[in-house]
């Protein structure tokens, strides 16, 4: 997190920048962590191929003809695949991303990291609420009000503001109460200025 924008910046293997950008804190809110699986899709010709040499071996090679040394490594390689494949499972098909407003970056998800990352995501929320608060919710009575009004609409549909805390300020923007007009003789009124 840097003063004015989040920081995101993609690393080759041996630790060079690739990729690098600044999203402006105005358009990172909402965020969002989701959690997907990506397991590799076997496709029909993978099986079918897998299939027919597994035939071929089959063939080639009776089972009364081998040993017990070559069922033995034949039992090891496939403990040793399944093992692999369980690793995999745990470590490699898994991914985090993070969306924001503009941008999706996806990560490893590793569970020894979850925590980690969601006390991160939760830091970048709470840190660019605290700047939009800080740059956009004062108010000035003495400038153009419609401005003012929209940017507080923003702040308030991005949970920046409360809904009590929007309606403070655009009743000590605009001196009226919102929203609370009353009718007279069939009539609809203005409410009346509270300051």
């Amino acid at each position: 997190m840097r003063q004015d924008g989040l920081f995101v910046s993609q690393r080759d293997s041996r630790g060079a920048v690739d990729i690098a950008l600044e999203v402006p804190y105005e358009e990172v809110l909402p965020v969002r962590l989701e959690y997907q699986r990506s397991v590799p899709q076997i496709t029909g010709r993978w099986v079918v191929f897998s299939l027919f040499g597994l035939l071929n071996i089959l063939r080639a090679v009776r089972p009364t003809e081998l040993t017990p040394e070559a069922w033995g490594w034949a039992f090891g390689l496939l403990m040793g695949l399944g093992l692999l494949v369980a690793y995999a499972h745990r470590n490699w098909w898994h991914k985090a991303i993070v969306h924001t407003a503009n941008l999706q970056v996806t990560l490893a998800d590793h569970p020894r990291d979850r925590r980690q990352l969601r006390a991160f995501v939760q830091d970048v929320e709470n840190h660019t609420k605290r700047y939009l608060r800080q740059e956009y919710a004062p108010v000035n009575p003495l400038g153009l009000i419609e401005p003012q009004l929209r940017r507080l609409a923003w702040l308030h549909k991005l949970d920046v503001l409360s809904t009590p805390e929007a309606q403070a300020l655009a009743t000590r923007l605009t001196g009226r109460l919102p929203g609370r007009g009353f009718k007279s003789m069939g009539r609809r009124l203005e409410a009346p200025y509270v300051n």
